[in-house]
């Protein structure tokens, strides 16, 4: 008898623990589910109080108060040069090339 009660209590553990896991489980996908409808519905409002208004809904702007990129400078010139071969010359006083 004593077996037969182990054996059930390790299977209602085991049913415990699994529905646990889906409840958890379902409970994520729940808390997704209603951040994703909030975060449509913020969207969705502020598009029509844009069109309400006139005006053109700009997207947000995400990097306020941080540094923006550098202005790339103009393109230069391209300058066509002639190639000529270089040998190398060692420096028998440069620690590097002894």
């Amino acid at each position: 008898m004593s077996a037969l009660l182990q054996t059930l209590r390790e299977f209602l553990r085991g049913l415990a623990e699994g529905l646990l896991r889906v409840a958890v489980l379902a409970f994520g996908a729940l808390v997704a589910l209603v951040t994703l409808a909030c975060g449509l519905a913020l969207a969705g409002g502020l598009l029509l109080w844009s069109l309400l208004r006139g005006r053109r809904a700009l997207p947000p702007n995400v990097f306020v108060g941080r540094a923006s990129r550098p202005q790339t400078p103009p393109p230069a010139e391209v300058v066509d040069v002639q190639v000529r071969e270089v040998r190398e010359v060692r420096d028998p006083t440069h620690p590097s090339q002894g």
